[in-house]
């Protein structure tokens, strides 16, 4: 099923547990849905559907200055403020999230991220980072209820099958990895129609959220 599609997926740290993968067509219609073990199984899919752009859950690029986030690297980060400028901006606005520096509790994450972004680029594909809470906090509003909740995951669903009414019926089959993928793809969509905000800067990375209200 190749043409206009675009793609989310929500990784994680390690091959030893599937990352969600969601594709949506220029329809809004579901082009794929499911779980990837492997970077090579990712690879594989991505390059059968081609998509227009790959939205990744999970930080794509270092602080500026540093080459790895171990505490004994010889590179220091250029800016003396903690983790990346996009982070520091959504914090400012009320989004909070994990920020990129050498304590990360997702090192690990950060690192498969930046390889999968640099292969598919290599394949010639377009890769933006993109964080799907802060996607809910401008689509949805706040407060959001926790998605590892029974509460959380109806939320997440009705506010779903609103978004996407072609969804409703595999909705049932979502747990909240796959629900973030969807979220995800949903942005990389709006990213297309230009329909985003950019926050942090170019030279170190850039995260991409919908337009505020």
């Amino acid at each position: 099923m190749k043409g206009f599609t675009v793609f989310g997926i929500d990784l994680t740290s390690t091959e030893t547990k599937a990352s969600a993968c969601a594709g949506l067509d220029d329809k809004l219609q579901p082009a794929y849905f499911g779980f990837m073990p492997k970077d090579n199984d990712i690879l594989a899919i991505l390059k059968f559907y081609s998509p227009q752009v790959i939205a990744i859950d999970a930080p794509l690029s270092l602080p500026l200055g540093l080459q790895s986030l171990e505490e004994n690297s010889p590179r220091q980060a250029i800016s003396p403020l903690r983790g990346r400028a996009c982070e520091r901006e959504l914090a400012s606005l009320g989004i909070p999230c994990y920020f990129t520096t050498e304590k990360s509790i997702i090192k690990d994450m950060v690192y498969r991220g930046i390889e999968l972004k640099n292969k598919l680029c290599q394949m010639g594909l377009q890769v933006i980072e993109v964080y799907p809470y802060a996607t809910k906090v401008r689509l949805f509003g706040k407060p959001l209820p926790r998605k590892t909740t029974p509460q959380g995951m109806a939320f997440l669903k009705a506010q779903l099958a609103e978004l996407l009414p072609s969804f409703k019926p595999y909705l049932n089959l979502f747990d909240h990895n796959l629900c973030d993928a969807t979220i995800a793809a949903y942005t990389a969509f709006l990213y297309c129609q230009n329909m985003v905000d950019a926050v942090g800067n170019d030279r170190e990375g850039l995260i991409f959220i919908p337009h505020g209200g």
